[in-house]
């Protein structure tokens, strides 16, 4: 007897829809549920791009997660899927159920392009988001006034922000300010691994006056704990984390607020201020 396990008949159901793009998109209305994580990887993975449009406007799901499936870029299948999701607001594919915004959107180490950054900016279904990942997405060489429009249409409902490892300098901080400060629901913020000076660091925390419902907060040391060698100097650390720390506290009381450098190559850690300096491996 042969040791080969036949597909079992999801699977099959899945390859002859990806077969037939005309057929699985005729079909998206009497999909079982079920179908549609496994069938959207294969349809996304293959480059499906209609299906992918289709299958996003008719997502079943409050959370889209395509961080993990963003392997390698891709700019048409990446403005299939935003196109999808902008198809949510007047598609209705199921009786009783009408497809309601998202509230969720992840994207993750993803070398994003201006035309992606626009299109995701001005996406009208993600304009009630919760939470925003965009954890490794490169935002060092774009215009980031897109970025800062769409901030200002989610004020009042995003409760996470991640924007850690995006390689952000200090003006493009400079330029998200006056969307940041207005946020009334965040809960989480992250922007460690970006590359923010002192100065630019004490801007952001002076704009955080009304973020009384954040709970974690995770920011950058700043550059000037860094020698000309790249390497951490302990003192400068120390010293500049406790001044940012004191900053903020002057304007309100922050629950869990942490300051770290980037990860040692070494030892594959960071140092972490936090109630005190907690160095990497290296230095203890």
């Amino acid at each position: 007897m042969s040791g080969h396990t036949p597909p079992t008949l999801q699977k099959l159901a899945r390859q002859t829809l990806l077969r037939n793009e005309a057929m699985a998109i005729a079909c998206l209305g009497e999909l079982p549920t079920m179908l549609f994580p496994a069938l959207f990887k294969e349809a996304f993975e293959g480059r499906h791009i209609n299906l992918v449009k289709e299958m996003v406007a008719a997502w079943p799901f409050p959370c889209l997660p395509v961080g993990a499936l963003m392997k390698t870029p891709n700019g048409e299948t990446m403005k299939a899927l935003l196109d999808g999701v902008d198809m949510r607001l007047t598609r209705k594919f199921h009786p009783r159920c009408l497809m309601t915004p998202l509230e969720t959107f992840s994207v993750t180490c993803y070398i994003i392009s201006q035309n992606e950054l626009n299109s995701f900016s001005c996406c009208k279904s993600l304009f009630q988001l919760k939470h925003l990942e965009l954890r490794g997405v490169i935002l060092h060489d774009v215009d980031i006034m897109s970025l800062r429009g769409f901030l200002e249409k989610v004020a009042d409902t995003l409760e996470t922000l991640d924007l850690q490892c995006c390689r952000m300098k200090d003006s493009q901080l400079y330029a998200l300010l006056p969307a940041l400060r207005n946020f009334s629901q965040l809960t989480t913020v992250k922007f460690y691994s970006n590359k923010f000076s002192m100065p630019i660091l004490k801007d952001l925390l002076q704009h955080t006056a009304n973020w009384s419902t954040v709970n974690v907060e995770q920011y950058p040391a700043p550059l000037e704990c860094y020698d000309d060698s790249a390497q951490v100097s302990v003192e400068r650390f120390a010293q500049l984390c406790r001044e940012l720390m004191d900053t903020l506290r002057a304007i309100r009381q922050p629950k869990n607020i942490s300051f770290a450098t980037e990860i040692c190559y070494t030892c594959g850690e960071r140092c972490v201020y936090h109630n005190g300096p907690r160095l990497c491996c290296c230095w203890q």
